[in-house]
């Protein structure tokens, strides 16, 4: 057991807020990430361009309570914005090329990552607490593709990190504002929230002090408040619960639930070469606590997040984001009670070495990125589909490309095949029979259930999925073919009535 002894190892003394430190190290952390988003020669997952959508569709409509755009998913008619405070990040940029806001927006939501590390080891007394919060560049080449990908999960674990700390420390304000902000920042706002109270609790518990009701009791009134205030309450609620099916069907293998490496277990090649590292870096921390005895609860709770993050990453690997920081933290505190000087810069060394030598794949992928949409093919789609209609997509992964070069036009479904599955169940297997096996009255299909007359779709990305339907469409008499290069393919179908339950293009 990890039991304080007050007898050994003293704990590392909270110190006071140095604004200047504060100052140097952001302006560090945001090279670094900034380097790492320029380095990237475009957004690696196709998840930011809806998310920068979203963000011109806020400047344009204002807070968003419908969202007709993506026709037969359930956030049409029951729309919550998931990721509200991500959006508004993008909503400013929006004048600017994708690209660019990107990169913007990653590199302040990766920062922050890297910022809150260096708070909570500051505040603690941990030395070097500024190199301690590059530790997970530097151990993990996994990590560095997932800090470069723009996507909401970098204000979740930055979150996450805080509230941990701050429920351990009871800082109740903090705790609350923390709270508030997770229903606008990501749509697990109070399942990972609920995962750092029963983690601070054991290390109380672990660490002999009494229980304390009140952080429970702010992390309950900072979410009932958040989402109170968020403008897609009830529906966001709903949604939250309908997420959680999103990753029960992923982990169930459930055909037509693809949703792509990040739900799966880590493979045995990516266990050596991403996570070995953060795993030995776990067990030191375990193993000098159980010799040393600490006291600080703080470092009893952030080991014991390592544990937890781990095992659930040994499930998902996309818990990974959350396994690398919290690690590391452990690692920092650990160093405390180590008598080698030079402990940490050995480790960022090693780490760093490990990693170029075995997952610097995962790196040098985040500059071989090529473009989703060149100009010349947007501006060729831009003239062959007309606004406001609808358009046959077979995958859901490139909605938010197709809605940046195409705004004002509707589409199936973005973000997860899940969202068009809880709407109409029926029709999903439709649409997913379809999209595969192409069957003789695919065209009819198309048009009469869906009401749709363009299909647009990559059928190079996707040779193998969809290879059946571009065969069907290329061959079939009624079919044009309007383009085709790069990848994409754009075929008319012809005139398609709309379904008369389709709401609006411009939301409430």
């Amino acid at each position: 057991m990890l039991k304080p002894n007050h007898s050994t190892s003293p704990a590392p003394i909270p110190t006071g807020i140095n604004y200047i430190s504060i100052l140097v190290w952001t302006l560090v952390y945001l090279c670094v990430i900034g380097c790492i988003q320029l380095y990237s020669s475009y957004p690696y997952d196709t998840d930011t361009a809806y998310h920068a959508a979203v963000g011109g569709l806020i400047r344009k409509f204002g807070l968003l309570h419908s969202f007709p755009w993506t026709t037969f998913s359930i956030m049409s008619d029951r729309y919550a914005d998931k990721e509200l405070l991500f959006h508004l990040l993008f909503a400013p940029l929006s004048g600017l090329d994708y690209v660019t806001a990107s990169r913007i927006v990653g590199t302040v939501g990766g920062t922050g990552v890297l910022l809150a590390i260096y708070l909570i080891l500051q505040r603690e007394g941990v030395r070097y607490a500024g190199i301690w919060a590059l530790l997970p560049l530097t151990a993990s080449g996994f990590y560095v593709y997932r800090i470069a990908l723009v996507r909401p999960h970098l204000l979740s674990i930055t979150l996450a990190l805080l509230l941990l700390w701050a429920v351990v420390r009871c800082r109740l304000w903090t705790i609350t504002i923390i709270s508030i902000i997770y229903p606008w920042a990501y749509v697990a706002f109070w399942q990972i929230p609920l995962l750092i109270l029963i983690v601070a609790t054991t290390a109380r518990i672990i660490g002999k002090e009494r229980f304390r009701w009140e952080p429970i009791a702010a992390v309950a009134a900072g979410i009932i408040i958040g989402a109170g205030l968020h403008p897609n309450t009830m529906n966001l609620l709903h949604l939250n619960w309908a997420q959680m099916s999103v990753l029960k069907n992923s982990w169930q293998m459930k055909q037509g639930f693809d949703l792509g490496r990040e739900f799966s277990p880590p493979t045995y090649d990516a266990w050596i070469a991403h996570l070995l590292p953060l795993v030995l870096a776990t067990v030191i921390s375990i193993a000098v606590a159980l010799y040393k005895r600490p006291r600080s609860i703080v470092q009893i709770a952030f080991i014991l997040g390592s544990i937890v993050f781990c095992i659930l990453t040994a499930r998902t690997i996309r818990f990974i984001e959350y396994f690398v920081p919290f690690a590391a933290v452990s690692l920092a505190f650990a160093s405390q009670h180590l008598s080698f000087k030079y402990f940490t810069h050995s480790t960022l060394i090693v780490t760093l070495v490990y990693t170029i030598m075995f997952g610097r794949d995962e790196i040098i992928r985040l500059s071989r990125r090529a473009d989703d949409m060149p100009a010349n093919v947007g501006n060729a789609l831009r003239q062959l589909v007309p606004p406001e209609v609808q358009i046959f997509t077979p995958d859901w992964q490139c909605t938010g490309t197709f809605m940046l070069t195409l705004p004002g036009r509707r589409f199936i479904v973005a973000l997860d095949p899940t969202f068009f599955y809880l709407k109409d169940p029926a029709l999903y297997r439709i649409w997913y029979r379809v999209s595969r096996e192409a069957p003789a009255d695919t065209v009819d299909i198309i048009r009469e259930r869906f009401g749709a007359r363009y299909v647009l779709f990559n059928y190079i990305a996707f040779k193998e999925t969809f290879g059946p339907l571009f065969n069907r469409l290329s061959t079939e008499a009624r079919v044009k073919t309007l383009f085709r290069k790069d990848g994409l393919v754009l075929f008319d179908l012809g005139d398609a009535k709309f379904p008369s339950s389709s709401p609006p293009l411009l939301p409430n």
